[in-house]
């Protein structure tokens, strides 16, 4: 599971070693398995990658491409349809921007967080933490928060996305899937499944993210990912409604690796990003964390 990509020469070097040692399946191929009970072939990987920001097409897809392996990127449809920011990068944002060495920002469960904010590393952990906060909320709260912390932090969002926060385009989408990447359904605005307060919600994020992205590939989405993804994250009810919605898989960020008898609405994975260094990077890919 990769989200965010910067560095090609560690991309290439990780590419190398998968294709070396282990199978490369597309997210089709696995959820075939999982349906016909066939077992996986040895050291079978899966490639996902979260959220759809640009960075996958001017980096990563060149490298993918080259070692032909196949992958499912996972689009949040309000983000590329440029109706909002991912919801992080604009905490991220806000302390990035602000004029303040510190603040206090009031979380709506009653917590208050004292953050010093006099050097950049102390900008980022009072980010990480808020949005850390931020994921307990229902999604009605984690708004009002946002709407809070730009108006303590005195910051503005400019009109554009900053270039290295940008969505693809729906244009791009189109033309990666000619070219092979397959896309699946990640909500429609990052909303934590579990914090979202009745069905109809439910419904029109897992669901109105499913049908947008049919409209402009003009082909089915069969798999979905959670947003944040952890147990917590998902609702008996989420996993319904995901069956229902006529997905072949569903996954989760939680750490581990999969069975030919795992629930294919709740697969496991495995959290990489290209600046790991080598050796961790392959006990992670192993199902080994140190």
């Amino acid at each position: 599971m990769y989200h965010r990509f910067s560095d090609p020469t560690s991309l290439k070097a990780q590419c190398t070693y998968l294709k070396h040692h282990y199978e490369l399946l597309s997210m089709l191929e696995l959820s075939e398995c999982l349906r016909s009970g066939r077992p996986f072939p040895p050291n079978a990987v899966v490639i996902t990658i979260d959220d759809g920001y640009r960075d996958f097409l001017k980096i990563a897809f060149p490298i993918f491409s080259t070692y032909s392996i196949r992958v499912t990127v996972f689009l949040v449809t309000d983000f590329l349809d440029r109706k909002l920011w991912l919801w992080p990068d604009v905490v991220k944002y806000a302390f990035g921007h602000t004029p303040y060495t510190a603040a206090e920002v009031d979380i709506p469960n009653g917590r208050r967080l004292s953050l010093p904010l006099d050097s950049s590393t102390l900008r980022l952990q009072a980010a990480r933490v808020t949005i850390e906060e931020a994921k307990t909320l229902t999604n009605q709260d984690r708004l009002f928060l946002l709407e809070c912390l730009m108006e303590r932090l005195q910051v503005k969002l400019p009109r554009e996305i900053p270039e290295h926060c940008q969505p693809l385009r729906w244009d791009e989408v189109r033309s990666l899937a000619q070219s092979g990447v397959e896309f699946g359904a990640h909500t429609k605005t990052h909303s934590i499944l579990s914090r979202l307060s009745d069905n109809q919600e439910l419904s029109n994020e897992i669901v109105g993210s499913k049908k947008r992205i049919e409209e402009q590939l003009n082909a089915p989405v069969l798999h979905f990912c959670y947003p944040n993804g952890r147990a917590a994250d998902i609702s008996d009810s989420a996993v319904a409604t995901v069956r229902a919605a006529d997905f072949r898989t569903a996954v989760t960020t939680e750490h581990g690796l999969n069975l030919k008898s795992s629930n294919r609405f709740l697969l496991r994975r495995i959290g990489v990003e290209p600046n790991l260094p080598d050796l961790y990077f392959r006990q992670c890919v192993a199902g080994f964390r140190v």
